[in-house]
């Protein structure tokens, strides 16, 4: 459900979704997406809201290495993107009791 949230987000923002759930042997990049020159890895965090911890706050040093060795798997390829501009952004999603999302924040250059 978040990732699909995500996805209609950066459509209406006029970015080319690449890929959903991308699957590689050293993780999963949830959505790919391109604008331009600009190449965003997106990483879907999903909590209630009221929680302790903020959703990024699962994207552990642990994490952004998979996701970034993932990347550079997607990139072997799909070599065309090579020389764009990649960021990692971690998209935070928060939402009722009823399971309905009511707000996101994007950290855009996460790490």
């Amino acid at each position: 459900m978040g990732e699909a949230y995500v996805a209609e987000y950066f459509r209406k923002k006029r970015y080319k979704l690449l890929a959903m759930n991308y699957r590689s042997h050293m993780g999963e990049i949830d959505l790919i997406a391109a604008k331009g020159n600009k190449l965003r890895f997106i990483e879907v965090k999903l909590r209630r809201s009221g929680g302790v911890t903020r959703p990024a706050d699962a994207v552990s040093r642990a994490k952004q290495s998979r996701l970034r060795a993932t990347a550079e798997i997607w990139l072997a390829q799909n070599p065309g993107y090579a020389g764009c501009d990649m960021a990692f952004t971690v998209a935070e999603l928060y939402m009722d009791e009823a399971g309905k999302i009511m707000k996101m924040e994007l950290i855009e250059e996460a790490f």
